[in-house]
């Protein structure tokens, strides 16, 4: 039971690696604006590789099985459709705070509401004394939350942030209002994955491949989450008039597979989620889900230091950020410190 355990955990924490490194390809680029970027990439995550998977790869198990629960299927895809509200706004977010604050806040935020949510659904039972140590990690989160807030601040008033042409104090609350929305409507997906498991349990139970069965339920989540992921770039574009920058241009192949790249570590990361957490068992949606956003913050810091998102931003800032991610990793372990039961 143990060495299951830590095997999951092991396959969390690569899934963690692969979510904190997926914006790391859109760095540096300037020839497509955000809504170009996101839009390719939404269609790979969220569409291309989950629906492509379940088609080719499962032998029509999860058709079936979506198709035989219909009910259950559209509940996951409300969940998707709040998801993906969040993670709207989260690409937005990218923009305003950068990779390492954004990643920092929003998973802090992501942790915090999707630990919680499946215990409050009924998916995952947990006893009086575990539900303490719970509320320890999550009081310790939310002090970190307010630390990661005062570094963005900070940060932005040295480097003299104006790109919203506001004070760079107001921008920062902008920004930060922005990701908290973005972090709360995240958790979604883990709520809808918690609560679409026996779509899974029946896709194995009819043949699928153990590795895919996950799949199951991230096709109707994120087929929820793509009316936004996709919409709302489409509009800016439409808006724009900028059809031409995804198909001219010498860079353009370059700026595609650099979009579908991130699509590709997304993806895989909440893959290797649903396997990891499968091999964890009941407590997977809680314990795995608080892995693999600690994974996720430290490796989207270290992005962060080496693509210089801290540069001439002065000490105070980077003191605060590190204290704040100390503080949600404290969090994240007394969380998972002991093996859920009811």
């Amino acid at each position: 039971m143990l060495g299951s355990r830590m095997n999951g955990i092991l396959v969390v924490i690569l899934a963690g690696f692969s979510n904190g490194s997926f914006p790391a390809p859109s760095k540096g680029v300037t020839k497509w604006k955000w809504e170009h970027i996101w839009l390719v990439y939404s269609f790979s995550a969220m569409a291309l590789l989950p629906i492509g998977l379940a088609l080719l790869f499962t032998h029509g198990t999860i058709v079936r099985q979506l198709a035989g629960d219909a009910s259950l299927t559209g509940k996951v895809a409300v969940f998707g459709a709040l998801w993906g509200i969040g993670s709207l706004l989260f690409g937005l977010s990218l923009a305003r705070l950068g990779m390492a604050i954004t990643n920092a806040l929003v998973n802090g935020i992501v942790a915090f509401c999707g630990s919680l949510g499946p215990i409050l659904i009924g998916a995952v039972h947990v006893g009086r004394g575990s539900l303490l140590w719970l509320m320890g990690g999550l009081s310790l989160l939310a002090l970190s939350l307010v630390l990661c807030a005062a570094a963005s601040i900070t940060r932005d008033r040295a480097q003299g942030n104006t790109g919203l042409k506001m004070r760079p104090g107001s921008q920062s609350i902008v920004a930060i209002f922005i990701a908290v929305m973005a972090g709360i409507m995240s958790a979604m997906i883990n709520i809808g994955f918690a609560y679409g498991a026996p779509l899974a349990t029946g896709a194995r139970a009819a043949g699928c491949p153990v590795f895919l069965a996950s799949v199951a339920i991230w096709v109707p989540v994120l087929l929820g989450g793509i009316v936004f992921n996709m919409g709302y770039p489409l509009y800016l574009i439409h808006r724009s008039g900028s059809w031409s920058t995804l198909f001219r241009g010498r860079n353009t192949p370059i700026l595609w597979v650099r979009s579908l790249c991130m699509g590709v570590l997304w993806f895989g990361a909440i893959l290797l989620y649903g396997v990891g957490a499968a091999i964890m068992g009941s407590e997977g949606a809680v314990t795995g889900w608080a892995v693999i956003i600690t994974v996720s913050i430290l490796t989207s810091n270290a992005w962060g230091a080496v693509t210089g998102e801290w540069k001439d931003s002065g000490a105070k800032p980077i003191i605060l950020m590190w204290l704040s991610t100390s503080l949600l990793i404290t969090s994240l372990i007394l969380m998972a410190a002991h093996p859920l039961s009811k």
